[in-house]
């Protein structure tokens, strides 16, 4: 399939999964959802949705009823919680984190989300406004190509993410090849793909 029919084809099951199954209609009870990430830029390669929840009064017993929301209305055979209010990972957002895995639509989905409070949530509105402004019909194509090429790689999203994707292609990359440069001048990783 396409990478473009492919992107259109899970963007359209995850609008199912966030508007008709209500999703965003139930995290709208705990906060304020803002879906990010490759969605939102209509870059979908995988089955996952990033989603931030802007709460300032964010504490344990309120993310754990929404986990049991989440549970009951997406049937995970797996959910990861983490706390990084006390975890303070550098790359990770401070704040409460359900990773949802489950099959909805007949197919395999992960679902995350956030719990952050309002300054993070502005500033992950802020540069996302950003990378959006950048992504172009020429460096779309490219990126939704390196993109298929490279995800089931076994350090993308462990030690190198979408994001990077996105930086090497407005710098010019436009193959794996060139990604590879990229990433060992950028980022010290050394891969051949």
């Amino acid at each position: 399939m396409p990478y473009e029919e492919l992107s259109k084809k899970i963007s359209k099951e995850a609008n199912e999964i966030l508007n008709e199954l209500g999703l965003i209609k139930a995290l709208e009870h705990y906060g304020q959802p803002f879906v990010h990430g490759s969605y939102s830029l209509d870059l979908m390669t995988w089955r996952d949705l990033d989603i931030y929840l802007e709460d300032n009064e964010i504490n344990e017993s309120k993310f754990f009823d929404l986990g049991k929301d989440l549970s009951r209305r997406l049937k995970p055979s797996k959910m990861n919680y983490r706390n990084e209010l006390d975890g303070l990972s550098p790359h990770l957002p401070r704040g409460l984190y359900w990773g949802t895995y489950t099959t909805l639509l007949n197919n395999d989905w992960k679902i995350d989300v956030w719990a952050i409070d309002s300054k993070q949530f502005k500033q992950k509105q802020e540069e996302f406004t950003s990378l959006q402004s950048k992504v172009s019909e020429t460096s779309r194509a490219i990126i939704l190509k390196l993109k298929n090429n490279l995800y089931q790689h076994t350090d993308y999203r462990k030690k190198f993410f979408s994001v990077d994707i996105y930086e090497a292609v407005f710098e010019g990359i436009k193959s794996p090849e060139e990604f590879s440069i990229w990433l060992e001048k950028n980022k010290g990783l050394r891969y051949s793909f």
